[in-house]
């Protein structure tokens, strides 16, 4: 608790310094040009028949000493592509880790995946790999391969929001127990740009077995992202991860405030 308090009260200060700065930093015509090009070629999935693979590397850290000493690292790479008007296909990987003093207090890598395959402008199918590894909730691995259908509400070049839903099957150790099972998938994603240079996302997932309901899971994000330049950017977002059972003696719930640079190549 007192980690997450000292990570929110430095992140609001960091953020109110970086979007002003963000702001006069995008002040020339140059680089607001710059901005909206780069939203021209990421903010609809689909639109641009000759857009290239689009990848960016994410880095967070925060660090105190003195009375106490914590430490947390994360680090993410995206990659984000998509083959005419028809398929789409996104990875991210995030590896994070903290430390209060002696004790370790985040070691974790999570990783998404997925492809769609659209056939219509709002409709699509496709499939989605998930996977975790985190030592403090106990989790030694958990890879789950849903199929999925979804749905896209609202989708231009300012907003977009999808719904969508699949089965498919997992395979995990938690708590030293191995277990595999079926799954139900639900989920839903929310973007929306508020200026030529700053998006809001936020995205939410839910995992549960079919034959056993109450050991279900959610993910989610919520976060905003300004751009400083065509190539670079500030991010921050709140994450949370939930167990309804979790492994003996571990919490259900896992909170996390994370701001950091992202670099586009």
């Amino acid at each position: 608790m007192k980690r997450t308090t000292v990570i929110g009260g430095a992140l609001a200060l960091a953020l109110s310094g970086s979007v002003s700065a963000a702001l006069s930093a995008i002040g020339t015509t140059d680089q607001l040009d710059r901005a909206r090009k780069f939203q021209a070629l990421v903010a609809v999935p689909g639109h641009d028949d000759q857009q290239e693979w689009t990848s960016s590397f994410d880095l967070g850290a925060s660090f105190t000493s003195g009375n106490s000493e914590n430490l947390f690292v994360t680090a993410s790479l995206t990659v984000d592509k998509e083959f005419g008007n028809q398929n789409e296909f996104f990875a991210n990987i995030t590896y994070a880790y903290g430390k209060d003093e002696d004790t370790t207090t985040t070691e974790e890598i999570l990783l998404t995946a997925s492809w769609k395959k659209l056939f219509d402008a709002k409709n699509y199918t496709g499939l989605r790999l998930d996977g975790r590894h985190d030592s403090l909730a106990d989790i030694n691995y958990r890879i789950g391969l849903s199929a999925l259908i979804g749905h896209y509400v609202l989708r231009d070049e300012e907003k977009q929001f999808s719904l969508e839903t699949g089965l498919g099957h997992t395979w995990e150790q938690q708590g030293g127990v191995d277990k595999s099972f079926v799954n139900l998938y639900l989920g839903e994603r929310f973007e929306i740009w508020v200026t030529d240079y700053t998006r809001v996302f936020q995205s939410l997932s839910f995992f549960s077995p079919v034959d056993d309901f109450p050991d279900y899971r959610l993910i989610g994000e919520l976060g905003l992202e300004t751009y400083l330049s065509q190539d670079l950017s500030f991010k921050v977002f709140v994450q949370d991860k939930f167990e309804n059972t979790p492994a003996i003696m571990r919490e259900q719930n896992d909170f996390k405030v994370i701001s950091g640079i992202s670099y586009k190549f």
